[in-house]
């Protein structure tokens, strides 16, 4: 199996006659490939969990990268392989041996018997035997998670990036190959998520082919590569995708919609800003820009560690050194902006083509809205998000809907109350605020965005995935597999 993140099928349809893709135009003339759908959100953090797993995010626990907490701070969520087994430990138990190369979202260690791993994004790599440790050594390979923080720093251009994110597809390829002719595995698994890291950065772009075909040619030489074995093995060979991806044309700031719709309120220092302002002025308070100088620096870990109260204080001090920056029409907004006591419903992080809403509620330390008006506000909020019109006079959202459909009762995390997806060319940012307009520009690493569409193919096999079957249905297809051939 061959994972690449946020592969879609517009990007390998546009890609199989370029120069080195042979392999790929090989794979859909032989095989079978198609779209699939993923989780909701579309995300890397939910999406890959439910592919090891087959249980969807209210099971396996990782709603997002993160999650939201009672006092309405978001924390990290990790995949817990423990506590939720993904399908490789069954085979591993069953006696097939497996290898497994960055699965994305496994960062802890997997320790059972007939399982070799290096561990995967979003943490730098890690071996579980000393025979891979050795390998990463002699591929100099560690995982990339630093290439993309680079570029978004500006220390390293998008022309480098995508040579060194090439280079390090290459590296765990080779490790891949390596191994693979060392030992007779039952179950090999390689996943690369650099096409994700780049497409963010590039969708947008006239070079856009130009960046990312150095890295599709190195991952499909791997998949070249697996075919041949595939064949003269008899076995069986899958490409996956966690979610798609889009180019995109506008975002849509939706806790500006639920600031101006009457749902979410700031507190009574920031509205005071706001009211200080020249009548029919759209720029951003001083205040604000200085904050949104900061979160664009390095010190930014630091300055988010901050408690409120000293952030207020480095606003105040910092003033006094950038009193000439001209003001912004656009702004960061956290949560602790808003005035929870006074504030029904907040958009918070999902930052992609689907937006996610939580209803201030009794799961909130300062929740406000009670049992009997939360069913009627969520439909409220719902029928409102419906009638949002596009930038083209439209409806801007595909599909706006209660997630408790999707979540159900799940109580390993606060689920989110809202999806609202965009349409084609949209996506739904929580992070900043404007005076002036609910739209925005997207910035150079929001130029492409996720979409719910991904990828599943299959090529010399028998493991047969419904259309319309979505991520869930890989690991039992995969078990079924092994099943069938007597394991």
């Amino acid at each position: 199996m061959v994972g690449i993140d946020s592969a879609a099928l517009w990007i390998l349809e546009q890609s199989k006659n370029e120069k080195g893709m042979e392999p790929l135009k090989n794979f859909i003339s032989k095989g079978r490939l198609r779209e699939i759908e993923s989780t909701m959100p579309p995300m890397t953090g939910p999406a890959w969990p439910t592919i090891y797993t087959g249980k969807q995010p209210s099971v396996h626990g990782v709603p997002d990268f993160f999650y939201m907490k009672r006092d309405y701070t978001p924390d990290i969520a990790f995949f817990d392989s423990d506590s939720c087994r993904p399908f490789w430990d069954e085979l591993a138990e069953s006696g097939c041996k497996c290898l497994l190369i960055t699965p994305a979202m496994q960062t802890r260690i997997d320790n059972t018997p007939n399982v070799e791993m290096i561990t995967g994004f979003p943490l730098r790599s890690k071996a579980n035997t000393k025979e891979l440790e050795q390998m990463m050594q002699k591929h100099d390979f560690f995982g990339e998670p630093d290439i993309e923080k680079f570029m978004k720093s500006g220390r390293m251009t998008i022309e480098k990036g995508s040579k060194m994110f090439a280079q390090s597809v290459a590296k765990r390829a080779s490790i891949a190959k390596e191994m693979m002719e060392r030992h007779d595995y039952d179950f090999v698994y390689v996943c690369f998520t650099e096409t994700d890291r780049l497409q963010h950065a590039t969708l947008n772009n006239p070079k856009c082919k130009e960046y990312l075909l150095p890295i599709y040619r190195e991952i499909f030489s791997f998949v070249g590569y697996a075919m041949r074995r595939a064949e003269k093995e008899g076995a069986a060979l899958i490409i996956i995708s966690d979610h798609g991806a889009q180019p995109v044309k506008s975002k849509f700031l939706i806790n500006t919609f639920l600031i101006d719709s009457g749902y979410a309120v700031f507190k009574d220092s920031v509205q005071k800003d706001l009211k200080g302002q020249k009548k029919g002025s759209s720029k951003m308070p001083l205040r604000y820009v200085l904050r949104e100088k900061l979160l664009t620096t390095r010190l930014r870990k630091v300055y988010d560690s901050m408690p409120y109260g000293l952030k207020k204080h480095v606003y105040n001090l910092s003033a006094s050194f950038f009193s000439k920056i001209s003001s912004e029409d656009y702004s960061h907004i956290h949560l602790y902006d808003l005035d929870m006591k006074k504030t029904r419903a907040f958009a918070a992080i999902s930052n992609l083509d689907v937006g996610t809403i939580w209803i201030n509620d009794g799961r909130f330390t300062s929740g406000v809205v009670g049992k009997e008006e939360k069913q009627r506000l969520k439909n409220e909020i719902i029928k409102k998000l419906r009638q949002v019109k596009s930038r083209e006079g439209d409806k801007l959202f595909a599909n706006v809907i209660d997630a408790k459909k999707y979540y159900g009762n799940t109580g390993k995390f606060i689920p989110a109350d809202i999806f609202a997806e965009g349409k084609k060319g949209y996506t739904i940012d929580v992070k900043y605020f404007s005076l002036k307009s609910m739209f925005m520009k997207p910035e150079l690493f929001k130029s492409g965005d996720h979409t719910r569409m991904g990828i599943f193919g299959e090529y010399n096999g028998s493991i047969y995935i419904a259309k319309g079957g979505g991520l869930a249905s890989i690991a039992p297809a995969i078990l079924k597999y092994y099943a069938s051939k007597g394991r």
